[in-house]
């Protein structure tokens, strides 16, 4: 996966997003080709390694046919679709719509336990994270145990994971403030929250840089040339960063 500097998602947010239960898929490759399934993962430590744990259906071609390679885990945490009316420098600066998202990649060898133990063990760890004790005590060990024949635990090694937040954190702070607004509106909150966190914060320390650096580089241009007019100063920037957003120097492109 490409991800560009300005949207990787820094460590302490990617270790809080696979601290909960997530959906996504499981990618594998096999002499007939990729396979993939969606199901949901939750993160083990066990000791200073990480493990995707999941569980499929004996019966899926995916858990039945010999594995050529490392599996990917494809997480899609949360994602919209962002207009440009959205952004409030649009009316004076016209752009493209774009898609804003936060997604997760975790590559490693996967390894199936096809023992209804092992698979029962899997199974129940995810349901735990999601329920009281009460809900399996219910239906009871043996049952359980039974039921576990009919599925196979899969568990990847996490061997590189990469982790991208493609939020407009890129553009004016105020125009991200203003997806922010719209994002609330639409119910978009998980993905709100990520642009709050995230992008916000990123885009008014990006932009109180550039600013900083454009009030020195006119301090330098007074003090060297004293006739020199504001028209002149005002075309004055950064090599390589934008002082505001525009078609060209802010695209939505990935």
């Amino acid at each position: 996966m490409y991800v560009a500097k300005h949207f990787e998602l820094p460590q302490p947010h990617i270790e809080k997003l696979l601290a909960t239960v997530r959906p996504g898929n499981l990618v594998t490759t096999h002499e007939t080709g990729p396979m993939s399934t969606f199901v949901p993962f939750h993160l083990e430590r066990r000791g200073d390694a990480q493990w995707l744990v999941t569980h499929l259906v004996k019966n899926n071609p995916q858990a039945r046919e010999p594995v050529s390679g490392p599996a990917l885990v494809l997480l899609d945490i949360a994602d919209a679709y962002v207009s440009p009316h959205m952004y409030a420098t649009n009316e004076a600066l016209p752009n493209v719509p774009t898609w804003d998202y936060v997604t997760i990649h975790a590559w490693g060898e996967i390894h199936f336990d096809r023992t209804p133990e092992g698979a029962l063990r899997a199974a129940k760890e995810l349901t735990l994270r999601m329920e009281q004790p009460e809900v399996l005590d219910v239906i009871g060990e043996a049952k359980l145990l039974k039921m576990a024949r009919a599925i196979v635990s899969a568990e990847i090694q996490v061997e590189r994971i990469q982790a991208k937040a493609k939020l407009s954190q890129n553009r004016h702070p105020d125009d991200v403030r203003s997806l922010l607004e719209h994002l609330t509106a639409a119910g978009h909150d998980e993905l709100a929250r990520y642009v709050r966190e995230i992008a916000l914060p990123y885009a008014e320390a990006r932009f109180a840089t550039i600013d900083s650096l454009k009030q020195s580089h006119r301090s330098v241009a007074v003090d060297t040339d004293p006739k020199q007019s504001p028209q002149d100063l005002s075309a004055m920037s950064c090599p390589g960063l934008p002082l505001l957003p525009t078609a060209n120097n802010d695209s939505t492109a990935e």
